[in-house]
């Protein structure tokens, strides 16, 4: 129980570090990530564990005592997965114009005017507050709620304070659908009890005025269950509700609107809008065109998709053959449901490939209303064999020309541009489809504790969809008899954590098995028996420790152990001849065997390198893997590395990242009552400080004070040393250097180089089609001259970052090339960091001085971001000629460059005849000048530096700065109160004084400004 709380202490102070971040990320327009939402409620839930628990130990007896002990240490497991999970890198929320107010992408409409007014009636009305949408599935419901929203939020004056949108779905989930509306309304951190979540809500509503739209009801649920006050004409808010069936509206209290099928004219109109009015220049097909709308039975998603079936169709015959097959479908059947079905899945049947066909009935073993990563829809595919063979780039293009037909067809909808949905009527569609014959059982995301019973797992099953429940385990006594089964689908089951030796057993034709994101511990050695396995993914199985003997499985393709915990490779890797995909990107695997390698001869995807992994790679054996396209790994040794990159010369990778770098950072400790010493070696100061403070403060500590002695690093502070070991341990040298960095724009191509030592005549020799450049502590560079890419031929370089390298005098010698011409010419982001004896952007030799007669030649032009901190030997940032290159720049941060005097240099402007009193950043949207004690100008002061698109502008410790040179498009509004067109979003500084002491060009700015002001 100590230990238990011990852990319950740090969840809840990580959720409550959660939740800050959420409030600081979640604005308008943006949703929580569903990874995100669901750990909160995994949070909540064990927090109700843990109060049963309490209870139960206040009156524990001597015989309960064992039992209560076992659920206590289960328990204590479940929440260091829960921890371990809560540690998000990247955002947590992302951008969902569905519950944040941003309007939905206009659809088309046709016959649902007067339905749409008779809602907006009743939403002006005093008397109706509830109102219920009712209709068939794809009568067009969701479509018409939508133009009401949309109608609602484009108003000028706001009828109501917040509209909320909220898709409820055929599973009724009360405390997702609470954290929905939380989500839409801003609230951040519902509290963990349900009777203080609803106080929240209730709370919350109460006091606006809103209009909530429940799209999908299946089934009654009470309001005051979930935290919703009912609409009333003393509140004014409203509801509108959308349901298949009437009873659900009417015992709801709602006043209903029926939406009925659209008339001939309607239909005939909508249908040409999707197959194209090119169809009434061919008389034949008038008749034959008029008899397909009618089949249609008024039913707009019905026509939307057969329409989009026959579009760019002509031929009379092909028409008279549809119009056959339509009615063969319709007439076959009874029944409204049942008769939806038959017309879309005439459109199913139109598409004519099975593999298509195949691609389009996959997307339902996803839940309902899922949003699904084109890229993750297409890698399964590629491992079902859909696609056919080939390199990974053609079977991605075969994907994403699937998905664009059955996008352009109607059967998924697009949902912004890396991602598509399924309507949840195309989706019963579909498993209607596969009713009969080999079926689909699919249950997915519908919040199970257990799988099905035995009885139903029929002989007859192909594919099993249980992702995104919350399975525990799979018992002993479920050993189901499914000869051809193909598809086994479990992830996203966080709680799972046992499967038994039987559940395999029977499964000989198992083809795809995905327990990703489970918490297994084990693969149960039946899995070594899946001869026929073509994939098998376990990616994010944090505590997987064991994977049985993999010899058997031939034809296996495709192996994920990312974020596991395996130390070793599993047993038999090496006999994987047919293998094309490989990720062992985990911090826990010790080495890559060197005789497993060469023998993987058909791999197109290796992923190795994760920073806090050992695992280094032999670059003469990776030089042999001539068919990959994706390779991620770490060479120590420049040999290794350069044997490798000058063998993927020409081969045209469409994506790697190479690492070259020492293995680890070693640590000692020493243990002390309130100490903990750090030997580090290797390591700057400051990034220890960095990484220190962070692992601390991670415990819990507010204030940490160190100071580092010769080669120890002493932190004072509540620490527990074991704990802050093992988490050093984790860290490599290329993790410690990048604590608090901003990430570069993620790009294909990659390479970093930490601690080398890069000479002239000992070159790193890079790839031509590098993208992206990362040098950490390369003492011994002067500048990036040095390194062989610059003379070489290359125009693709667009990140480049160099930090922590003591060594470096300037950006580019130039005296070094013959060409004043470089790679930079097209790059678009540059970091400089901590780089001690900087003092110069490019260095030229004496006799080639910036001059008029010898121009930059168009260095830095294409520049979108540029970030310059703890340079402390800068004075100048850019030379005067630069400027004029500068005309993509969109961001510039300059921090803690204590000796920085200009940002642009005025040293040559002097020698120059008709110096224009303006320039202009014509794209600069944000401007951060932090910590530069000795700045006193951004640019000369006869000259005026024309920003038309500045959004952000923050000040902060430059207290010598006495003129802001900055002309802002509104500064020539006649009437100050007017808004402008100008979007500026905050302008930031400090100290006060400061403000109130710098000159403008400007004669009012300062009041001009002012509603932007904000004080730090």
């Amino acid at each position: 129980m100590n230990d238990l709380q011990e852990r319950r202490v740090r969840l809840n102070a990580m959720k409550r570090d959660v939740e800050r971040r959420i409030k600081a990320e979640l604005r308008w327009g943006r949703l929580l990530r569903e990874e995100v939402e669901k750990w909160l409620l995994d949070v909540q839930t064990f927090n109700d564990t843990m109060r049963d628990i309490d209870e139960r130990m206040q009156n524990v007896s001597c015989f309960s005592r064992a039992r209560l002990g076992k659920r206590v240490a289960q328990t204590v497991e479940q929440v260091e997965g829960i921890i371990e999970r809560g540690r998000f890198h990247e955002a947590l929320v992302i951008d969902n114009p569905s519950t944040a107010g941003v309007p939905f992408q206009s659809e088309h409409l046709e016959g649902e005017t007067m339905v749409i007014e008779d809602i907006w009636n009743y939403l002006m009305s005093d008397e109706i507050g509830m109102i219920g949408v009712c209709g068939m599935g794809g009568i067009g419901k969701t479509t018409i709620v939508k133009h009401i929203y949309n109608q609602l939020s484009k108003e000028n004056k706001p009828l109501f304070d917040k509209i909320i949108w909220v898709t409820v779905s055929k599973e009724l989930n009360i405390p997702k659908l609470q954290q929905n509306l939380a989500n839409a309304m801003k609230i951040v951190g519902l509290p963990e009890s349900e009777p203080e979540r609803v106080s929240v809500l209730v709370e919350e509503l109460g006091q606006r005025r809103y209009v909530l739209i429940l799209d999908d009801v299946w089934k009654k649920f009470s309001l005051a269950e979930v935290g919703i006050p009912k609409p009333t004409s003393s509140n004014g808010s409203k509801l509108v509700l959308t349901s298949r069936s009437i009873e659900v509206c009417r015992s709801m209290d709602c006043k209903v609107v029926k939406v009925p099928p659209l008339s001939h004219e309607e239909s005939m109109n909508l249908f040409l809008e999707h197959a194209g009015h090119g169809v009434l220049k061919v008389p034949s097909l008038n008749e034959i065109l008029g008899n397909i709308v009618r089949e249609c039975g008024g039913l707009p998603l019905a026509i939307v998709v057969i329409a989009g079936s026959m579009k760019g169709i002509y031929d009379v015959v092909e028409w008279r053959n549809a119009l056959r097959e339509l009615r063969e479908h319709v007439r076959s059947v009874k029944g409204t449901d049942v008769e939806i079905y038959e017309r879309l899945k005439f459109s199913f049947d139109r598409l004519g490939d099975l593999k298509i066909q195949n691609c389009f009935l996959y997307c339902s073993l996803y839940p309902e209303d899922h949003i699904i990563s084109r890229e993750h829809l297409i890698e399964y595919w590629i491992d079902e064999e859909f696609l056919g063979t080939g390199s990974r780039q053609e079977l991605y293009d075969r994907g994403h020309t699937i998905l664009n037909r059955l996008v352009d067809n109607s059967m998924l909808e697009k949902d912004g541009r890396d991602s598509v949905k399924m309507h949840d009527v195309m989706r019963d569609t579909a498993l209607y489809i596969k009713g009969s014959g080999s079926r689909f059982m699919v249950k997915s995301g519908i919040g199970l504790k257990e799988l099905s019973r035995k009885q139903e797992w029929g002989g007859d099953l192909e594919k099993v969809s249980f992702m995104m429940n919350n399975v525990i385990e799979i018992p002993p006594h479920l050993s189901p008899n499914c000869e051809i089964l193909s598809t086994l689908l479990l992830q996203d089951n966080m709680s799972l954590k046992r499967i038994s030796e039987s559940f395999f057993q029977h499964m000989h034709s198992l083809s795809i098995l995905d327990l990703s994101n489970t918490s297994i511990e084990q693969l149960p050695n039946s899995v070594s028996n899946l001869e026929t396995l073509n994939a098998l993914v376990l990616c994010g199985c944090y505590k997987l420790r064991y994977v049985p003997s993999l010899e058997k499985l031939k034809a296996l393709r495709k192996l994920n152990l990312q974020r596991t915990s395996i130390e070793k490779v599993p047993k038999g890797l090496e006999m994987l001849s047919n293998l094309t995909y490989l990720n062992l990107c985990t911090e826990s695997l010790k080495e890559l065997p060197v005789a497993i390698l060469p023998r993987l001869s058909c791999l197109q995807c290796l992923v190795l390198y994760v920073e806090s992994s050992s695992v280094e790679m032999n670059g003469f054996d990776a030089a042999r893997l001539t068919k990959l396209e994706i390779f991620e790994g770490r060479f120590t040794e420049l040999i290794d590395f350069n044997a490798y990159t000058k063998s993927i010369q020409g081969q045209e990778l469409t994506s790697y990242l190479l690492v070259m770098a020492p293995l680890k950072a070693k640590f000692e400790v020493n243990e002390s009552t309130t100490k903990l010493m750090l030997k580090c070696d290797g390591v700057s100061d400051s990034r220890v400080s960095e990484l220190v403070k962070i692992i601390v403060a991670d415990k819990g500590v507010e204030s940490v004070y160190f100071y580092r002695k010769n080669d120890l690093v002493e932190v004072v502070g509540r620490v527990d040393p074991a704990v802050i070991l093992r988490k050093l341990e984790k860290y490599t040298f290329a993790e410690l250097v990048s604590v608090g960095q901003i990430n570069p724009p993620h790009l294909p191509k990659r390479v970093i180089l930490s601690r080398c030592q890069i000479r002239r005549e000992d070159p790193v020799v890079l790839p031509t089609d590098l993208m992206s450049l990362r040098i950490l502590e390369c003492h011994n560079v002067r500048s990036l001259s040095d390194i062989s890419i610059f003379f070489q031929q290359t125009n693709q370089l667009r990140s480049c970052s160099v930090e922590d390298c003591k060594g470096i005098e300037s950006v580019l010698d130039l005296s070094l090339s013959n060409s004043l011409c470089t790679p930079l010419e097209n790059l678009e982001d540059l970091r400089l960091e901590r780089l001690d004896n900087l003092h110069v952007l490019i260095k030229l030799e004496v006799s080639v001085s910036i001059s008029r007669s010898l121009p930059l030649l168009g260095i830095f032009s294409h520049l979108k971001s540029f970030v310059i901190k703890e340079c402390l030997n800068m004075k100048q940032l850019f030379p005067f000629k630069l400027a004029d290159d500068l005309q993509n720049l969109e961001k510039l941060v300059v921090c803690d460059c204590v000796q920085m005097e200009e940002i642009i240099s005025s040293e040559e402007e002097n020698q120059e005849i008709n110096t224009p009193k303006e320039f202009s950043l014509p794209k600069l949207r944000k401007l951060e000048l932090k910590n530069l004690p000795e700045l006193k100008s951004i640019c000369s002061s006869n000259r005026t530096m024309v920003c038309n698109s500045l959004r952000n502008i923050e000040v902060s410790k430059c207290t010598n700065l006495k003129r802001m040179p900055l002309h802002i498009p509104f500064f020539q509004e006649t009437d100050p109160s007017v808004p402008s067109a100008h979007y500026l979003e905050a302008i930031c500084i400090h100290p006060k004084k400061w403000w109130e002491s710098v000159e403008w060009d400007y004669p009012n700015a300062k009041e001009v400004l002012l509603p932007w002001l904000v004080l730090i």
